[in-house]
C-alpha cells in the first residue's frame, strides 16, 4: 500500500483486453495465411506423387512424407484455434474452395492451372478429385465456426489485494474456525456438550 492509504494499481502498464484480442487475431490471421499455403503446397505434392505412383502400381516414399508433413501442419492449424479461430478458418477455406470448384467448375480451375503452380495444382486436383479436400476443408472451418467456451476473468481481487492472473481468487486470511482463543490442543472452538432435557412424567 502507497503511503496516504493509496493501494498500487494492479493492472497499471497491462494492455486493455480489446487491444490483446485484436493483436491475438491479427497473428491468427498471418499464422493462418502462412499455414495454408504450406499446407496447400505439401499436399498437392504428396497427392502428386502418389498418384502417379499409384497408376504406375507402385509406391512413393516422397509422396507419403509430402502428405504427413500436410497432415502435419492442418494439425496445428486445428491446435491453433486457441490462438484465434482465423487460424483454421484460413487453412480450411482454399480446400472447400478447392473442393467445390473440382466439383462444379473444373473448367475454370484447368483455366488457372498453368498460372498458379502447375504440378502441384494438379494434385491438388487430385486430391479434391477423390474428395479430400473437402472434408479436410470443411472440418476445419466448421472447427473455427463452432464457439468454444473461454474461463471468464474474474475482476474481484483476494484478501492479499492480487486478481492472480484474473482467473482465481486464493484467499490468505485465516478462517474462523483457527481463531481459537480458548486453550485448547484442537485448532476449533471447544463445543459445548448437549444436555438432554429431563422428561416430565405424568402425574398419577
Amino acid at each position: 500500500m502507497r503511503a496516504g492509504g493509496e493501494e498500487p494499481d494492479l493492472h497499471a502498464g497491462r494492455a486493455p483486453p480489446g487491444y490483446r484480442d485484436g493483436m491475438r487475431h491479427v497473428a491468427g490471421f498471418v499464422v493462418g495465411l502462412v499455414l495454408a499455403a504450406a499446407a496447400l503446397l505439401t499436399v498437392g505434392n504428396g497427392a502428386l506423387r502418389l498418384g502417379a505412383a499409384v497408376l504406375r502400381g507402385a509406391t512413393s516414399t516422397d509422396g507419403f512424407v509430402w502428405l504427413a508433413v500436410g497432415a502435419g501442419v492442418l494439425g496445428v492449424a486445428a491446435a491453433l484455434r486457441r490462438l484465434s479461430p482465423l487460424v483454421p478458418l484460413l487453412a480450411g477455406a482454399p480446400f472447400v474452395a478447392l473442393g467445390v470448384l473440382v466439383q462444379f467448375a473444373p473448367e475454370q480451375l484447368a483455366r488457372f492451372a498453368p498460372r498458379i503452380g502447375g504440378e502441384v495444382l494438379d494434385g491438388l486436383r487430385a486430391f479434391a478429385g477423390v474428395g479430400g479436400a473437402l472434408v479436410v476443408g470443411v472440418v476445419l472451418v466448421l472447427l473455427a465456426l463452432v464457439p468454444q467456451g473461454r474461463r471468464r476473468a474474474r475482476l474481484d481481487r483476494g484478501d492479499d489485494g492480487r486478481d492472480d492472473d484474473g482467473f482465481t481468487a486464493v484467499p490468505t486470511a485465516e478462517p474462523e474456525a483457527w481463531r481459537s482463543g480458548g486453550p485448547s490442543t484442537n485448532a476449533y472452538p471447544s463445543a459445548t456438550p448437549y444436555e438432554r432435557p429431563p422428561l416430565d412424567r405424568p402425574s398419577s
